[in-house]
């Protein structure tokens, strides 16, 4: 068994992020599903493992850690290389930065609102809002125009090679790329284009495809 439990399900970004930085980081792990569409976080014994409800929680050493970015920085302290956090001060604050506004900004509007109401409702045959997409778009549509500024002189988010914020993204575009909305967005920023399919050549991106997604998008 290895050193590490992940617990979560594998539709998750954030799950997905923290598959992601194992893969890159060459690590292995175990992963125990939790399925938060089936209501599974909410049991007393994943309560135990992250008090708010949500995924990933990760289990080492006889600890439980849970939040993304704390997952992140665990593993990058216990495994350095490759980095996937920059070493260079102005580099490392403009990482947190935009992991902040991934958080707190991109996650609502790509995933609470556009995909899931497009993508992740018709799944659980519920039926589709429209008038959240509408209220969504423009929010998208300037979350791109970020992204593309950023992007116009560097071939990841932050100046250096790939990180964190990279695979923090990823997962959330894959799902704003399964929305004909989001692919009618993504023709209009090149710079955006041009990152997205950098990353998707990456091995830790097509290994964590979710199978009930893989032929979406």
């Amino acid at each position: 068994m290895s050193d590490f439990v992940l617990y979560g399900f594998d539709g998750s970004t954030y799950v997905r992020t923290v598959r992601m930085l194992f893969m890159e980081k060459g690590v292995t792990y175990d992963q125990v599903s939790v399925d938060v569409l089936k209501g599974e976080t909410h049991t007393p014994e994943h309560l135990r493992r992250h008090p708010f409800g949500k995924v990933p929680a990760l289990e080492t050493g006889g600890r439980i850690l849970y939040e993304t970015d704390a997952i992140a920085e665990f593993l990058e302290g216990h495994f350095p290389a490759p980095a996937l956090v920059p070493r260079q001060l102005d580099d490392r604050v403009d990482m947190r930065q935009w992991a902040a506004v991934i958080n707190n900004y991109y996650y609502q509007a790509m995933i609470m609102e556009l995909a899931w109401q497009r993508v992740i409702n018709p799944l659980l045959q519920r039926p589709v809002d429209e008038t959240v997409i509408a209220a969504a778009l423009p929010k998208v549509r300037h979350q791109f125009s970020l992204l593309e500024q950023s992007l116009a002189s560097r071939t990841w988010l932050v100046a250096g090679p790939v990180s964190y914020v990279d695979f923090l993204l990823a997962p959330i575009m894959a799902y704003v790329m399964m929305t004909p909305e989001g692919r009618a967005i993504m023709m209009d920023f090149p710079n955006v284009q041009r990152w997205w399919d950098s990353i998707q050549q990456r091995e830790s991106f097509e290994r964590t495809i979710p199978e009930r997604f893989r032929h979406q998008g």
